[in-house]
């Protein structure tokens, strides 16, 4: 991977809770339209490490560098950040809110009208499959389904890297092949990924590489079909 095609690059990446060290020196490069899995145990340090990236939570050392500029002091609602999207594992949406008003917030934040925003946020869940309910409240909406509100958010951002942490945890199979499809669509459009994941034969058979993490540092990283190979990672992760 050539220095420019590097997106998102990490160098030693820290950070403690107490006298717990979380995160222990993570350093990791994300290439343009790469996508990354990033797997490990509960306790890994892998959501840790999405909220630094993300810089909702700050980190105690190391640097971040984002489409070439240093946003490790930036806090997330900065413009410096708004190259990367963020979505969390257990979804951020806000239930008295429609469909569209969700997602269209993640226009709002970057600059965008209300009207275009609105706009923008239509379009993209009607691309999700969420057009017929986008103005139910969210919380008359399924699991799956505001997982996708997160991918609608996703399309309206149009980041240059997106942090998605366990977008296929709780949803059935037809769903999970639909969220590969935008994540691959995405990708054709110059977005980078970086995906949580638990289940590991959907993100092998998704993801460019994968970063193996284990009590806060890097295991193992290669492609798919490498990290299957190791022997630490079979013995620890995948047996």
């Amino acid at each position: 991977m050539s220095a420019n095609a590097v997106i998102l690059s990490v160098r030693g990446l820290k950070k403690a809770f107490g006298g717990n060290q979380v995160v222990g020196g993570i350093d990791l490069n994300v290439g343009h339209k790469e996508i990354v899995a990033l797997v490990g145990p509960n306790g890994a340090g892998k959501s840790t490490t999405m909220n630094l990236l993300s810089g909702t939570i700050p980190l105690d050392s190391g640097q971040i560098h984002l489409a070439g500029v240093d946003v490790t002091e930036i806090g997330p609602a900065r413009e410096e950040r708004h190259a990367l999207f963020r979505s969390f594992q257990n979804g951020g949406t806000f239930g008295k809110l429609t469909a569209r008003e969700n997602v269209a917030i993640s226009g709002i934040v970057r600059g965008m009208s209300m009207f275009d925003a609105h706009q923008a946020a239509s379009e993209a869940l009607k691309r999700v499959g969420m057009g017929p309910v986008e103005n139910w409240l969210a919380q008359k909406l399924s699991g799956g389904q505001r997982k996708l509100i997160d991918f609608a958010r996703c399309l309206v951002a149009n980041p240059k890297v997106a942090l998605l942490d366990e977008p296929t945890a709780g949803v059935n199979p037809a769903l999970m092949e639909v969220m590969s499809e935008l994540i691959l669509s995405m990708r054709k459009g110059n977005t980078s990924f970086v995906v949580i994941s638990h289940d590991l034969p959907w993100a092998f058979g998704l993801c460019d590489r994968v970063v193996v993490l284990a009590a806060g540092k890097v295991l193992c990283a290669g492609s798919p079909d490498e990290v299957s190979a190791n022997k630490d990672v079979q013995e620890a992760y995948l047996a």
